[in-house]
């Protein structure tokens, strides 16, 4: 008969040897982290080889800007699911390289408004065979799984907006950690 601890080893990692594999999705948010800085660093790369001198942390708001001219910073941080100092922080970066201005909206001086300079036009113009490029390999990885990976990922960023990580795992606790409950404010923020 076997003991108690016998019983209670957990099953060997995987062949792989990735430690996340063994930890599963209790390792989501490292997992996601990992794939999203491999790619950021392919695109970095990617910038390198062609020549631009670019960050692909500026990407989505030049691209906001490209495909849908002016906005104010609350605007494009609400439309690109970042914060507020990180899109203040992006287009300093890019005042400072001459592809984009940042002037005060002329409605509300506290607020600034974003637009691609003819610099910044020309550049983005400039790396559309690149943006075409990843696009069609970003497709070709997202179908080469069982299911298309980029529509799952939409799927799940709809699920998580519906109920956070946080409001989930606390309705499986039978006690909620000390100073938090289930319908603690804070989870809206989680």
């Amino acid at each position: 008969m076997p003991s108690t601890r016998q019983a209670q080893v957990e099953p060997a990692p995987p062949a792989s040897g990735d430690f996340l594999d063994e930890l599963g999705e209790l390792a989501l948010g490292s997992r996601l982290k990992r794939l999203a800085d491999r790619i950021m660093a392919d695109a970095a790369a990617i910038y390198r080889y062609l020549g631009h001198d670019m960050q692909p942390r500026w990407f989505t708001l030049l691209a906001l800007l490209y495909r849908h001219g002016q906005c104010n910073v609350v605007e494009a941080a609400e439309r690109l699911g970042l914060s507020q100092p990180a899109i203040s922080q992006f287009s300093q970066q890019l005042v400072q390289r001459g592809l984009i201005s940042s002037t005060p909206c002329a409605e509300d001086s506290r607020r600034r408004v974003l637009a691609l300079t003819d610099n910044g036009r020309a550049r983005v113009d400039a790396m559309q065979p690149m943006w075409q490029a990843v696009t069609r390999a970003a497709q070709e990885l997202s179908r080469a799984c069982d299911n298309d990976f980029y529509d799952s990922l939409r799927q799940f960023e709809h699920a998580l907006n519906t109920a956070s990580l946080k409001s989930r795992a606390l309705a499986h606790l039978t006690r909620p950690a000390e100073g938090l409950s289930a319908s603690s404010p804070e989870d809206k923020s989680a």
